[in-house]
């Protein structure tokens, strides 16, 4: 295996970073992937299992930060030669940005010379690949959600839900948007007004795998039309019902789609600790298959 580091742009000229990992023999096909909420490229264990899976058989890897990447940080903009730093992270994010952020990792791992692009996304990755493929992914070879978030189920089950989304909208009325709000959000998180109402508001784009709703029909993902691959384990903290109806929920919505699998890996966590060889494998598996 081997493995490289790169500097990748956006269209509004963020500069991200990101780990390609390569077969030792030349290779057209990759899987790129898209991390959960203030993740990043490196940390999550699974990763590292991943990429020697996939590259022991002749499948690339390209893991990458994207602007949600941490809590608070610090990015770069980049243009005509001039680097300005600007304050990123989950907690500046806006969801929709997320298009901006795949198609710049599309671009690259293009330039490298891989056409066959698989795209993962792991919690909140899971509906930021599915609103890639709903807006640009016609020419992806598939798209894999692992332990997809409902976003705003999860928000709902907060006890202070109504109020904290009435503070973030009056605050953005104010014009006070890009301000963190006075409380922590969701247990531990620090957002910004913009940014809760982005990951959380039920209007918003991020509202896809709305589980938590039984008459929600999911219609955003009869809207994807490449095929799809969903994985989640019992024990997932991210489970906003029943996980055998969520699997049938996702399979029925997903109309147009070409080719559609759920799977149940046993007792897995959100981050499949103990389930990383065997999580690596269905995806191995999966992208064999498609």
């Amino acid at each position: 295996m081997k493995t490289s580091t790169h500097r990748i742009y956006t269209t509004d000229n963020l500069e991200l970073f990101g780990l390609l990992y390569e077969p030792e023999q030349a290779a057209k096909t990759i899987l790129v992937h898209v991390h959960g909420m203030a993740g990043n490229f490196y940390e999550t264990l699974f990763i590292d299992y991943i990429a020697r899976t996939l590259t022991d058989n002749r499948v690339a890897f390209f893991a990458f930060n994207n602007r949600g990447s941490e809590y608070i940080r610090d990015l770069y903009k980049v243009k005509d030669n001039k680097r300005t730093v600007v304050r990123g992270g989950n907690t500046f994010e806006k969801f929709e940005d997320c298009l901006l952020d795949i198609q710049a990792a599309i671009d690259f791992v293009r330039t490298k010379g891989y056409s066959t692009i698989h795209l993962s996304g792991h919690s909140l990755g899971g509906p930021k690949v599915a609103y890639y493929a709903i807006e640009k992914g016609d020419g992806l070879a598939s798209v894999i959600f692992i332990s997809p978030a409902d976003m705003v189920g999860l928000a709902l089950q907060e006890k202070n839900y109504d109020s904290e989304n009435q503070t973030a909208r009056k605050m953005i009325a104010e014009g006070r948007g890009n301000e963190i709000m006075p409380n922590v959000v969701w247990g531990d998180s620090y957002l910004s007004a913009n940014s809760y109402i982005s990951l959380s508001d039920p209007k918003s784009k991020v509202a896809i795998f709305n589980l938590h709703d039984p008459e929600d029909r999911l219609e955003s993902l009869g809207k994807i039309k490449v095929p799809a691959y969903t994985i989640m384990g019992r024990k997932d903290t991210a489970l906003a019902t029943g996980i055998e109806e969520m699997m049938r929920r996702i399979e029925v919505a997903m109309v147009s789609s070409k080719h559609v699998k759920t799977e149940i890996l046993g007792d897995a966590n959100h981050g499949y600790i103990g389930y990383e060889q065997q999580l690596a494998e269905k995806l191995l598996e999966w992208i064999n298959q498609v």
